[in-house]
């Protein structure tokens, strides 16, 4: 790349100072260097590797990456979106399923209350039970114990 030298004023707020500029108002010169492609030193020569320009239309280059980099950022957001949605429905899911147990919970208590009721009724059904066979054989032992004084007092 070669470089050029331009010599030009600044803007007009600047005053001059010392040997710079004699005229009052007058801003200091500055100096300014342009770089650009010469074509005389790359006269036959192609772009190597894989820098395609000089670098002077840059910004065409930078609107087509603009563009990618838009279409990146809409991808992206698309996929922020469906797994928003996916969070949402999850979240759905899950408030069903705390329902669902909720209910499995209350249904299970009731079972074992009624369980509980079951076994109270069972053993005082047993104990009834245990009673009626008592008085049953009672009331045996009573009916054969008459009828053994009743065969005896006929025997004699």
């Amino acid at each position: 790349m070669a470089s050029r030298l331009s010599v030009g004023s600044g803007s007009s707020r600047f005053r001059s100072r010392g040997n710079s500029s004699p005229a009052i108002g007058v801003p200091p010169q500055r100096v300014c260097t342009v770089e650009d492609c010469s074509l005389v030193q790359r006269r036959g020569k192609g772009f190597m590797g894989e820098q395609k320009t000089c670098g002077f239309f840059n910004w065409a280059d930078e609107v087509d990456d603009v563009r990618d980099l838009q279409q990146i950022v809409i991808g992206k957001e698309e996929t922020i979106s469906d797994l928003e949605h996916q969070v949402d429905m999850l979240k759905q899911e899950m408030e069903v399923m705390r329902d669902k147990v909720k209910k499995s919970k209350a249904k299970n208590e009731k079972l074992f209350e009624k369980v509980e009721e079951m076994g109270i009724a069972t053993t005082e059904t047993m104990f009834e039970l245990n009673e009626n066979n008592t008085d049953k054989r009672l009331m045996l032992t009573l009916v054969f114990s008459w009828a053994f004084f009743t065969l005896v007092l006929m025997l004699k």
